[in-house]
């Protein structure tokens, strides 16, 4: 074993998280080493240098810090590294071992280990690849890069940089502005809502741990009147003691007033009482890009002021989401902006409970009953066409995956408003018909849900979503509102009110709101796979309600999967059933035959019998009432009588009677 693989080996068995730093850009090493060990030393880690090599050759080789061979002498960085590594009593060279120190410690309590490993690369994808690789195996916690200046000028490395941030799941800081003159003690960190703001505020705690410095927490809240910096108060001290405790009440606290975020930071920061400024990457989802947002703005400011930039490490469920979202981006065409737009305005315009909205929505609820009453499949597909109720439910799922709370309560409003004018529309055409007493069969069809009717819904809510998105594909949406059958439901949920079937108007309730879930999770999904997704993630709200909606989904699917349906009867009568429901029958009728059959309501036993008038209502309950008696649940029984009659010959003009 060679001495690399020993240190490998031995940096394996280290119990303490890793610090890893990338050398090179225009700040000298000293300076770029000196911020590293100061964020090692706040979180007691340990450090692994990352210098980039020019080569054709792809390789990553360990710099020994030790002791240089002859050869490596005129080596710049190595030799500037083992400087300020002999002049430091707390650096030391090579992995740590067990019980050196550990993670979490306070200031200077440890000892920091640090190794140096030059990645050799001939291009920047290269580079990306083998710094992934290192990451991946030295269970770096924190990878961190300084230089002189924010650069957003060479595409090339703006784009690697994105890509390897979205492949990273630990945290990362980019750090701008560093001077000799830094002492990096009293930290201005921009506090922000949401799980990314505290992640923020707790790293910049853990920046003033070692010269033991002072936080200040600014937080810019819009201009809303003369409460405004009373709210944002509120809002910062929540912010803190959910971030960092009661612990740390010697945190000041500054308020500031302004639409813009990045010039109410650099108002305190014009004060000139601090050393940096601590802000938030622009987004945390895809890959929390530096090359702009608040971080870049400050740079463009009149002061120059030293700036770290966090990206939160990735949760499990950000990693997968980030992952699922790029396979997303490779094979469903994207929208672009002025689609995006357009949808936006499409959706909220129809989803609004308007005049025109309510109409509409009782119409079609008139039609739907009719066509129910009447068994009419043909006008109950007119009502799905004229029903509006499609695009509130588009604009639920649109709406959680932007994150936009305006639109939820727009849609949520709508939805609920148009459930009731179906419903009393229902009830009151049940009512007027003064012929309606028991369900028809359009209605029976609608009271029994199952789990092909969640995939249905399913389906059309995925392709009523993508035909929005998609102005080319609108014609397809008469037909997307046949499939999803949403106002059918509702209406036989209010005729069977109308006759006091509760057992149907519940049943054809749950159908409706199997179509509105899955509906709005289907929009949901269609809209993230086209690129419509929260990259904000302001709150955590738009997160919680997508898993409601999913474990709603799954949970709909189990129970319907559970739910005992109808008996599906076999085509095999059972043995003695034939005599059984002869002897039922009394001397009125013969049974002629009996046989099984299947119709949208599922299977059936037909009966057929012949006799000299039809049968009464009493003997086909007393037939299903024997049938049921061959089965584990009650059957549907058909009781079809053939009447036979016995007619006088008729005799021609002059026979002979």
């Amino acid at each position: 074993m060679g001495p690399a693989e020993a240190r490998d080996e031995g940096h394996q068995r280290s119990s303490r998280a890793v610090l890893a730093a990338v050398l090179g850009g225009d700040l000298s090493v000293a300076l770029q080493m000196r911020w590293a060990v100061h964020l090692a030393r706040a979180r007691g880690m340990d450090l692994l240098l990352l210098q980039h090599m020019k080569g054709r050759e792809q390789r990553v080789v360990e710099a020994p810090l030790d002791s240089l061979p002859p050869e490596d002498k005129k080596a710049p960085v190595v030799r500037e590294v083992i400087r300020i590594v002999e002049d430091s009593p707390t650096l030391r060279t090579g992995p740590s071992e067990d019980g050196d120190g550990g993670e979490g410690g306070e200031g200077a309590a440890h000892s920091i280990h640090v190794r140096l490993r030059q990645i050799w690369a001939s291009d920047l994808p290269a580079l990306r690849q083998a710094l992934l690789g290192e990451l991946t195996t030295r269970r770096v916690r924190l990878i961190t890069a300084a230089y002189k200046s924010l650069d957003t000028s060479d595409e090339d490395m703006v784009r690697e940089r994105k890509l390897l941030l979205e492949n990273l799941s630990c945290e990362a800081v980019y750090c701008y502005g560093l001077e000799e003159g830094t002492e990096l003690s009293r930290i201005l960190v921009a506090a922000a809502d949401g799980s990314k703001g505290k992640a923020v505020v707790r790293f910049a705690r853990d920046l003033t741990k070692p010269a033991k410095g002072t936080l200040t927490a600014v937080h810019v809240t819009p201009d809303i009147g003369a409460v405004a910096e009373l709210v944002g108060q509120q809002r910062l001290d929540g912010l803190l003691r959910k971030s960092i405790g009661e612990q740390r009440r010697d945190v000041s606290r500054r308020v500031v007033v302004d639409s813009q975020v990045h010039r109410g930071i650099r108002s305190v920061w014009d004060e000139g009482d601090h050393d940096m400024i601590v802000v938030g990457a622009r987004s945390r989802l895809h890959g929390g890009a530096f090359a702009g947002g608040v971080g870049a703005r400050l740079e463009r400011g009149a002061s120059r002021a030293a700036v770290a930039i966090v990206r939160p490490g990735m949760s499990i469920y950000t990693r997968i989401d980030s992952q699922l979202g790029r396979i997303a981006e490779r094979f469903v065409p994207q929208i672009d902006r002025d689609d995006r737009i357009s949808l936006v305005e499409r959706i909220q315009s129809g989803s609004q409970p308007d005049f025109d909205y309510f109409v509409l929505m009782f119409l079609a609820t008139a039609i739907a009953s009719m066509g129910l009453l009447q068994n009419s499949t043909a006008v109950v597909i007119g009502a799905m066409l004229v029903a509006p109720l499609m695009t509130p439910l588009l604009g639920m799922g649109l709406a959680v995956s932007m994150g936009n709370p305006v639109m939820t309560r727009l849609s949520l409003r709508s939805i609920a408003l148009g459930v009731v004018v179906a419903l009393l529309g229902g009830f009151l055409i049940g009512v007027g018909d003064l012929g309606f007493v028991e369900p028809t069969r359009q209605m029976l069809a609608r009271g029994g849900p199952g789990v092909l009717d969640l995939w249905v819904a399913f389906a059309s809510g995925l392709a009523a979503s993508y035909a929005y998105c998609r102005p080319g594909l609108l014609s397809a949406l008469p037909g997307v509102a046949i499939a999803a059958a949403l106002v059918p439901p509702i209406a036989t949920s209010g005729l069977a009110f109308a006759i006091a079937d509760f057992p149907l108007a519940l049943n054809a309730l749950l159908l409706f709101g199997i179509n509105v879930v899955t509906i709005i999770f289907a929009a949901m999904l269609s809209l993230w796979a086209v690129g419509i997704r929260n990259f904000k993630r302001t709150s955590g709200w738009p997160m919680i309600a997508g898993n409601a909606v999913i474990v709603l989904v799954i949970a709909l699917g189990i129970f319907l999967s559970l739910r005992p349906q109808s008996a599906e009867l076999a085509r095999d009568i059972p043995a003695g059933m034939a005599q059984a429901v002869q002897n039922s029958l009394g001397a009125d009728y013969e049974l002629e035959s009996l046989d099984v059959a299947f119709d949208e309501l599922g299977s059936a036993l037909n009966v057929r019998v012949s006799g000299t008038r039809p049968a009464p209502e009493e003997l086909g309950t007393k037939v299903r009432t024997v049938a049921s008696d061959f089965y584990e649940s009650p059957v549907r029984v058909r009781l079809i009588t053939k009447i036979e009659y016995e007619l006088e010959p008729v005799h021609r003009q002059g026979e002979q009677r």
